[in-house]
């Protein structure tokens, strides 16, 4: 049963690995776009609106990194003292750790294409070159749903672990001593 799980997790990875490019993409159009306005500023005159820009970009870059920085157990787990604790206390409490977290992104996503519906029906657009802003707030919401996805695969894990020391070892595997 666990190998069924770890072709899911793997299936998991390469989506969020795919999510993740939109963090690349924006990433280096951020340093190419802020390295063109320095530039043109010392040479000639500075490309308008690239902090308005930048920050739509940041939004989408920061944002599209959750899943797959969490498929790849990169967010902080407070796992010092649980740890030491009996495996069924033990991942009882991750669990519900788990479940905050999962509880924390599915309302995130939720207000992020709440937002997107306002900014739609109110025509928010940014200052100098109005840009719409709905887009963003969709593509945010986008992103954090599919870290919900994962974190939900997460506390499956966790859960189950609860009852399977297999599974347990696979998901203590990726704890920091």
């Amino acid at each position: 049963m666990i190998e069924s799980f770890k072709k899911i997790e793997n299936v998991f990875g390469k989506f969020t690995k795919s999510i993740c490019m939109i963090s690349f993409v924006g990433l280096l159009a951020i340093m190419l776009l802020n390295v063109a306005d320095v530039l043109l500023a010392k040479i000639h005159k500075p490309i308008i609106g690239t902090y308005e820009i930048t920050q739509r970009l940041l939004l989408c870059t920061v944002f599209a990194s959750f899943a797959y920085a969490q498929s790849k157990k990169a967010h902080i787990n407070m796992t010092i003292i649980i740890k030491h604790l009996p495996r069924v206390i033990r991942f009882i409490l991750f669990t519900l750790m788990s479940l905050l977290s999962l509880y924390a992104a599915i309302v995130l996503a939720n207000a992020a294409f709440h937002q997107g519906g306002v900014a739609m029906d109110m025509g928010t657009a940014t200052e100098v070159l109005l840009i719409p802003l709905y887009p963003f707030f969709y593509i945010q919401g986008l992103a954090m749903a599919a870290f919900s996805l994962v974190l939900a695969f997460d506390a499956v894990m966790s859960f189950i672990s609860i009852f399977s020391n297999d599974f347990a070892q696979h998901v203590m595997s990726e704890w920091s001593d």
